[in-house]
C-alpha cells in the first residue's frame, strides 16, 4: 500500500479558539466563526414559509461547504420545486466548516436549517445530495450534529426524518447505502414530489411499521437499500446483491423525458458570500452522447434532452431580473453541441451587451468553439477558455473516444489568440488505459504547440500563457472503463513530475488534482457496503471535508482500513468482466453488453460516432416512445451570428448619486467585498442606470467609503454611483431599499452633476456592548485608562508592528445606561442587541476616536483598554454612529 497517510496540519476538527462561554445564542456563535455569512440565510429569493402553514417539511442538504452547495444547480432546482408546492416547505442546509462544527458541539447546539432555524431532527424528510465521493464523511458530520442516528437500522420508530439520497454518486450508492432509507436513482424533478405525496399520506404508524418504505419502493427510480443484502464469498470477495424478498429486480434510473421550463428555478438564490460559480446558471441541455469512454456523466444523463430556445431566453431574462448577476453561464455537458447554440448566443449578446452582462460557456468541446462564437463572447468581457483534450496523443484520444485531432485543437488555439486572448487552460487526465510515458510526453509537446499557436496568431513571441491542469483517471461505474485498474498515488506523482519537468518557465503553469484525493475517490467510486463502516471509522478519527486539500487527512482512512481488515488497494485493481459488481442491481439504462463492446473498440482504436448526428449505437437507453433524444427546435430564419465587437459607449455627462446607508444586525456578518457584491447586484435588480468603465473588462462606476471590519455595524456608510441618466433621490431610495437584504437600508440620497468625493471621517464615534464584563469592572478599566498620560498599543499594519499611543487618539470613552441614549436608531439597535446576548453582565459604552494615519480599529483600542481575549472581542457588539 502507498505510504500516503500523513497529515501535516494535525487534527481536522479544530475550533478556532478556546471558549469559556457555554450558553450562547446563534448570533453569538456566528460571531465566533471564520465566515459567518455562510450560516445566516435570508439570501435574496429564499423562501420563508411559516412552519405551521404546511403539513410536510423537508430540508435539502448539500454535504459540503456553502460556497460549493450554493453553486450546485440541482439543489436549487429541488428547493424551488418543493417550495412551489402549497402543502410543503423546504429549508436548506450545508455542511459546516470545522470551526463551526466545533462551536456547535462546544455549545451543545444542533445544526439548523438556514430559513427556519429548526434542528434537522424536526423535519419530516431530509434530501441529501451526493454530488461526488469525497463528500461522504460530511454526511456523518451533518447527521451527528443533528442528533440523528447514522444508519437506517438504528432509526426505528416514527421519531426520525426520512433520509433520502440522490445525485450522480447514486449510480453506485453502496459505500453509503446503509445511511439512507431511500435513494433516488436518476433525475429528481418529478420523483421528489411523488416522495412527498407518499410522505404526506402516510401516518406515523406507517413510518414505524415499514409501510412507508414499501410504498416508496413502488415509485419508479426509488432504491430501498434495506431491501437488498450484499453477498460475500471466500476471501471476502463480493458475489452480488441479494433482494430480501427473493425477487432479483434491478432499480431502473428515473428519467424526465424533457427539460420543462417549470424545472428551472423561478427566482434563483443569490448567495450572501462569494461562491465558486457566482453567476446565473441556465441548464440548456442534459445528457451527452459523444461517448467518451471514461465519462460516467455521458452514461447517467443519457439521452440528450435540449431545452427549447425560447424557454432558455425566458429563463435567462427572469433569472437576471431576479438576481442582478452580471454573468450568464450556459450549462450542459457539452454546451457547444446545443443545436441552436449560434442563434442562442447571438440573441443573448444582442439583448444584454448594453447591460454589460457577459456570457460564459464552461463546457466547450474543441470543434464546437467557432470563431463566430468567440467574437460574440468578447463583446462584453473576455471570459476564459478551457479546452479538454484529455490525452496528449491522437492514439490515446482514440482509445477514450474523444474524437479530437491535434490539428483541430491547434486551429482553435490560433483562433483564440487571434481574437485577443493571451491564455488558455488545457485539461488532461493521466493513468488512462494503455497510457505510456510517450503519451505523457505528448501532453508536454501539445501544450508547447498550443502556446506557439496563440503567440503566432498574435504576431509576437512573448505574452501568451498556457495552464495545464492534470487529474488522475478514476474508473467509474457504468462506463466502458469500469473494469480497468487505477494507477497508484506514487505513479500519479511520477507522471505529474514528467509534465512539470517538461513545462518549465513563466509561460506555463501546471496544476494538478491531489493524487491522494483521486486514490480515495477511486475506492469509494467502485466500493461496496463494507466501506460505510470504513468511512464511519475514519470520520470518528477526525476525517472532515475530504474534498478540500487543506482538510484532507488520509491517514484516518488507512488506520480505519487496518482496524477493519479492509484492503483499500483491492478496490483499485482491474476487475474481470465476468465478476459481479456492487452496482449491478442499479440499471443506468445502458446495457452492460454495450460497455463491453465499447471496451473492445477502445483497444482496437475504433471510434464510436455520436448518435445525435449518426445512427443509433444501441446503448439501450431510448425506447423511442417515451424516452428519446430531444433536440431544440427553432426558426431557421433567425439571424445568423454577426461579427460584433464591444460597442463603444457614447460620452454622456455623468450624474453623481451619493448614497448613505446603514448596515446592522446580520449585515455585520458580511465582509466588505461580499457587501459590495450584494450592493452591486441590488443596483442591477433596481434597474439604476449606472455607468461602466471602458476597456476589455467593464466595471460599474461605484465607489464605497472605508471598509467596515467584519463583525462591526454601522448607521451610516457611503457609496457614490455614477449614473448615465438623472433620477430623483426618492426613487433611488425606494428602488434600492426594495432590493437590499440583510439589514442594509438606504438612509439618504443626494443627486449632483458635480463630482462627489467620499471623504474619510476625521473622528469616528461608536456605541459598544461588551459581553460578560460587569459595569464595575468596565468603569475601573475606563478610569485607569483616563488616568494614564500614555497608553501604548502594538498593532499590526501591512505586515509590521506599530506602537500607537491610545491616550492621544481616544478622545472619549465612557460607560452609559440605555436610558441615556437619545437617538431613536441607536436606542432600537441597543434594545435589539440586548435580546441577542445571553450574558446578564454587560457594559454599554460610548467611544470617540481621532482618526489619522495609521487608522485605528475600535476593536484594537478595546482589546488594549479592557484586556480582552480574542474570543471576548469577537463577541462584542460595535456600532459606528
Amino acid at each position: 500500500m502507498d505510504t500516503i497517510y500523513q497529515c501535516a496540519a494535525g487534527s481536522c476538527l479544530n475550533p478556532c479558539i478556546g471558549l469559556p462561554f457555554l450558553a450562547m445564542t446563534i448570533q453569538e456563535i456566528l460571531s465566533l466563526c471564520r465566515k459567518p455569512g455562510r450560516y445566516i440565510g435570508r439570501e435574496k429569493n429564499a423562501y420563508h414559509k411559516p412552519w405551521e402553514s404546511v403539513p410536510v417539511r423537508t430540508a435539502c442538504i448539500f454535504p459540503d461547504l456553502y460556497e460549493i452547495g450554493m453553486s450546485h444547480l440541482g439543489l436549487q432546482i429541488l428547493y424551488d420545486i418543493i417550495n412551489r408546492l402549497s402543502w410543503a416547505l423546504s429549508d436548506r442546509v450545508y455542511c459546516p466548516d470545522t470551526d463551526m462544527e466545533g462551536l456547535l458541539r462546544h455549545h451543545n447546539m444542533p445544526l439548523f436549517g438556514l430559513e427556519t432555524r429548526r434542528p434537522l431532527s424536526d423535519f419530516d424528510c431530509l434530501f441529501i445530495t451526493l454530488p461526488y465521493e469525497l463528500c461522504y464523511s460530511n454526511i456523518f458530520t451533518i447527521l451527528d450534529l443533528s442528533g440523528i442516528p447514522f444508519f437506517h437500522r438504528e432509526r426505528d420508530g416514527d421519531s426520525w426524518p426520512l433520509i433520502v439520497g440522490g445525485g450522480s454518486c447514486c449510480l453506485n450508492p453502496e459505500p453509503v447505502a446503509d445511511l439512507f432509507d431511500a435513494i433516488v436513482i436518476g433525475d429528481g424533478e418529478e420523483v421528489v414530489v411523488e416522495i412527498l405525496e407518499v410522505l404526506g399520506r402516510s401516518g406515523k404508524k406507517d413510518r414505524a411499521n415499514g409501510e412507508l418504505l414499501q410504498d416508496l419502493s413502488s415509485i419508479p427510480g426509488i432504491y430501498i437499500p434495506s431491501c437488498y443484502q450484499p453477498a460475500y464469498g471466500r476471501g471476502k470477495r463480493f458475489e452480488g446483491m441479494e433482494c430480501r424478498d427473493g425477487d432479483e429486480k434491478r432499480v431502473r434510473r428515473r428519467l424526465i423525458p424533457e427539460l420543462k421550463k417549470s424545472f428551472s428555478p423561478v427566482f434563483p438564490l443569490v448567495p450572501n458570500v462569494q461562491v465558486v460559480h457566482d453567476r446565473l446558471g441556465v441548464e440548456i441541455a442534459r445528457g451527452c452522447t459523444r461517448g467518451c469512454r471514461y465519462c460516467q456523466a455521458s452514461t447517467i444523463y443519457r439521452p440528450v434532452r435540449e431545452r427549447d430556445l425560447d424557454d432558455i431566453l425566458s429563463i435567462t431574462a427572469q433569472g437576471l431580473d431576479a438576481t442582478g448577476w452580471e454573468e450568464i453561464s450556459l450549462l450542459s455537458l457539452s454546451t457547444g453541441d446545443y443545436t441552436a447554440i449560434a442563434p442562442l448566443i447571438l440573441e443573448l449578446m444582442d439583448t444584454y451587451v448594453s447591460k454589460n452582462i457577459s456570457v460564459s460557456l464552461p463546457s466547450l468541446r474543441v470543434g464546437t468553439l467557432t470563431p463566430e462564437i468567440m467574437e460574440q463572447i468578447r463583446r462584453v468581457r473576455k471570459t476564459g477558455f478551457t479546452l479538454a483534450p484529455e490525452a496528449g496523443s491522437d492514439r490515446l484520444r482514440m482509445v477514450i473516444n474523444k474524437g479530437i485531432a491535434e490539428e483541430d485543437l491547434l486551429d482553435t488555439a490560433a483562433s483564440i489568440g487571434a481574437r485577443g486572448w493571451n491564455s488558455v487552460k488545457l485539461y488532461f487526465m493521466i493513468g488512462l488505459p494503455t497510457e505510456t510515458d510517450e503519451d505523457i510526453m505528448e501532453i508536454v509537446s501539445l501544450a508547447k504547440k498550443v502556446l506557439k499557436a496563440i503567440s503566432s496568431s498574435q504576431g509576437k513571441k512573448r505574452g501568451a500563457r498556457v495552464t495545464v491542469s492534470v487529474g488522475t483517471f478514476v474508473p467509474k461505474p457504468h462506463t466502458p472503463f469500469q473494469w480497468e485498474a487505477q494507477i497508484s498515488v506514487a505513479e500519479s506523482r511520477r507522471r505529474i513530475g514528467l509534465i512539470k519537468d517538461g513545462l518549465r518557465g513563466k509561460q506555463f503553469q501546471v496544476k494538478w488534482h491531489d493524487p491522494v484525493q483521486s486514490f480515495l475517490e477511486g475506492i469509494f467510486s467502485r466500493g461496496d457496503r463494507k466501506l460505510s463502516a470504513l468511512i464511519h471509522a475514519a470520520w470518528q478519527k477526525g476525517a472532515r471535508l475530504d474534498a478540500w486539500t487543506d482538510n484532507l487527512c488520509p491517514e484516518y482512512y488507512g488506520q480505519a482500513a487496518h482496524e477493519l481488515d479492509i484492503d483499500l488497494e483491492s478496490y483499485l485493481q482491474a476487475i474481470p468482466e465476468d465478476a459481479c459488481l456492487p452496482w449491478d442491481h442499479i440499471d443506468s439504462g445502458v446495457k452492460k453488453a454495450f460497455f463491453r463492446l465499447e471496451r473492445k473498440r477502445a483497444l482496437r482504436l475504433q471510434y464510436t460516432p455520436d448518435c445525435r448526428t449518426n445512427d443509433c449505437q444501441g446503448c439501450g437507453v431510448c425506447d423511442f416512445k417515451d424516452i428519446k433524444p430531444v433536440l431544440a427546435q427553432y426558426k431557421k430564419d433567425r439571424p445568423a451570428l454577426s461579427q460584433g465587437s464591444l460597442e463603444k459607449r457614447p460620452d454622456i455627462q455623468p450624474i453623481y448619486c451619493a448614497v448613505s446607508f446603514s448596515r446592522v444586525f446580520d449585515a455585520r456578518f458580511l465582509g466588505h467585498l461580499d457587501m459590495v457584491r450584494m450592493f452591486l447586484r441590488a443596483i442591477r435588480r433596481a434597474g439604476l442606470p449606472v455607468a461602466y468603465s471602458q476597456g476589455f473588462h467593464p466595471m460599474p462606476r461605484v465607489s464605497f467609503s472605508q471598509p467596515i471590519p467584519l463583525g462591526m455595524e454601522c448607521l451610516r456608510q457611503s457609496a457614490v454611483l455614477v449614473l448615465n441618466e438623472a433620477m430623483k433621490a426618492g426613487e433611488v431610495t425606494q428602488r434600492l431599499n426594495k432590493e437590499l437584504p440583510l439589514g442594509i437600508k438606504v438612509k439618504d440620497v443626494e443627486i449632483s452633476r458635480t463630482k462627489i468625493k467620499i471623504m474619510p471621517d476625521s473622528r469616528e464615534s461608536f456605541l459598544i456592548l461588551l459581553r460578560d464584563i460587569s459595569q464595575e469592572v468596565a468603569q475601573a478599566r475606563i478610569e485607569s485608562f483616563l488616568r494614564s498620560s500614555e497608553f501604548y498599543l502594538d498593532v499590526e499594519k501591512k505586515g509590521r508592528k506599530i506602537s500607537l499611543d491610545l491616550s492621544k487618539r481616544v478622545e472619549t470613552i465612557k460607560q452609559i445606561s440605555i436610558q441615556e441614549i437619545d437617538d431613536d436608531q441607536e436606542m432600537y439597535w441597543a434594545k435589539e442587541v440586548l435580546k441577542q446576548v445571553s450574558s446578564t453582565q454587560n457594559s454599554l459604552l460610548r467611544m470617540e476616536i481621532l482618526q489619522e494615519s495609521p487608522h485605528i480599529k475600535p476593536s484594537d483600542a478595546l482589546v488594549g483598554m479592557f484586556q480582552l481575549s480574542s474570543s471576548h472581542m469577537l463577541l462584542a457588539r460595535i456600532l459606528k454612529i
